[in-house]
């Protein structure tokens, strides 16, 4: 014989797959987020450092970083 559910678990069962997608969303957005500043970051300290090549006239260094910046920004 079928059991069906009462409207309380149908209720129950429906807040709780709710609160794993908004979960899974939040994990979701906040590992978008921190990406991004930890490309935002390396970015900024690459072209520190492209910089600081090129005033100490280290062009070893500057075409590695250089190329490393070329990659990170995926050009």
């Amino acid at each position: 014989m079928e059991k069906r559910k009462s409207y309380q678990e149908l209720l129950k069962e429906y807040t709780m797959t709710q609160n794993k997608n908004e979960t899974e969303a939040m994990e979701w957005y906040a590992d978008f987020f921190l990406n991004g500043l930890l490309l935002q970051r390396r970015e900024k300290r690459l072209r520190e450092d492209i910089d600081r090549a090129l005033d100490l006239h280290d062009k070893e260094t500057f075409t590695k970083l250089t190329n490393e910046l070329v990659d990170l920004l995926g050009q």
